[in-house]
């Protein structure tokens, strides 16, 4: 094999792919669990890039590469090994963000201004390719639909589309908007999102939905009683987070909460929507720590499932020829073997193992991922599936 083969295919396995911010979390999906095993419950999320990760390949017919280190099983097949056929980045399933904005009047200034580029800054990062994203404000402007109805909410202000093309969009939108709100309806405005997010999740199997609340206070209004429930209480609003993480699939709830935010509040509430507790920005300098939010939230929304590679799919590779490289640290890849009941050294595994149409891995390996800003997760094609022993 020429030299020049052996370093292109290299470089293109170690190019920059599906990159995955460092993020702690619980799980990696409140999916199907693997074969043996409970169900992954829904306090977790899984890695990828910044959206669907583009996919690109490399050949593997023999030639030199760089040793893989393994995961508790024997030495894994190498790339350029005789029996690959093509690396793969792993391309992450879809997720659509409905992200819900505070204008209230105390978002006025310095807050407001950071909302603005922070969102810019994020509908325009390449990490965020893929990403479907809608966007609504509240409160609404007083109108005839009842102030309580959830439903008015469920209707984005900037419908979805998927980044980078719908970035224009995004920021048109927030331009458009002043922080003039006199309350904080918190209750029908995250109930819409959540609505919305459940009718996402309904008619698009196979993708993922997640609501994102960032506001900067506490919750105010609409009326003395929503359907017969206080507004303002927390536990009532965390309980319409705890219904969209319960459903199936979840709709998990984020949140962002700015300075002035009552921290009980947005804690009780992430908790409550399954995304552990909020991302709480610092006074001292909000325009950063609302990027560094948003970048967190995107993590940590993204599914750790990945679809099944089209060779596979389609037949010309066996589901018992994929292994799966996980990068971190910018080193050699390791290979994550596939595993029955994702014991206590992870792997990954089929979602359903006669006819499976995903791959997705174990909160151990999701976890390993996430702590990791340089990790990145490949798909390698052709050589016997490497499995914990």
């Amino acid at each position: 094999m020429p030299a020049a083969d052996s370093v292109a295919r290299a470089c293109a396995l170690l190019s920059a792919a599906a990159m995955l911010a460092a993020a702690g979390v619980h799980g990696c999906s409140a999916g199907a669990g693997p074969p043996g095993a409970a169900p992954s419950g829904a306090g977790g999320f899984g890695s990828g890039s910044g959206g669907a990760a583009g996919s690109s390949s490399s050949g593997g017919a023999g030639g030199s590469g760089g040793e893989l280190l393994d995961a508790g099983v024997g030495d894994g097949p190498d790339p350029d090994a005789a029996c690959a056929l093509l690396t793969h980045d792993a391309k992450a399933l879809p997720l659509s963000l409905y992200v819900m904005l505070d204008k209230s009047a105390s978002m006025s200034g310095n807050k407001w201004e950071a909302a603005k580029a922070g969102l810019k800054a994020f509908v325009e990062d390449p990490a965020s390719a893929g990403l479907r994203v809608a966007l609504k404000f509240f409160p609404r402007p007083p109108d005839a639909v009842p102030a309580c109805d959830q439903q008015a909410y469920a209707v984005p202000s900037v419908p979805f589309g998927e980044l980078p093309d719908h970035a224009p969009a995004i920021e048109s939108g927030i331009e458009a908007e002043t922080p003039n709100g006199l309350s904080t309806p918190t209750y029908p405005a995250l109930g819409g999102a959540i609505l919305k997010g459940i009718e996402l999740a309904k008619n698009n199997p196979g993708e993922t939905s997640a609501v994102l609340l960032v506001t900067d206070g506490k919750p105010q209004g609409p009326a003395p009683t929503c359907g017969g429930v206080d507004p303002e209480d927390t536990q009532v609003i965390a309980a319409l987070a705890a219904k969209g993480a319960g459903y199936a699939p979840p709709v998990y709830t984020f949140v962002i909460g700015l300075p002035g935010v009552d921290h009980d509040f947005a804690d009780t509430v992430a908790a409550a929507g399954g995304s552990g507790s909020a991302v709480l920005v610092d006074a001292d300098n909000v325009l950063q720590g609302f990027q560094d939010a948003l970048t967190e939230v995107r993590v940590k929304a993204l599914p750790c499932e990945y679809e099944i590679p089209e060779l596979v799919a389609g037949g010309e590779v066996a589901y018992d020829h994929v292994n799966v490289l996980l990068t971190l640290g910018g080193g050699a890849p390791q290979i994550v073997p596939q595993t029955e009941d994702c014991g206590g050294k992870g792997g990954w595994y089929y979602d359903d193992p006669v006819q499976p149409t995903k791959l997705l891995l174990c909160p151990a390996t999701c976890q390993l991922a996430k702590g990791d800003t340089e990790a990145k997760i490949q798909i390698l094609l052709g050589c016997k599936t490497e499995r914990i022993k």
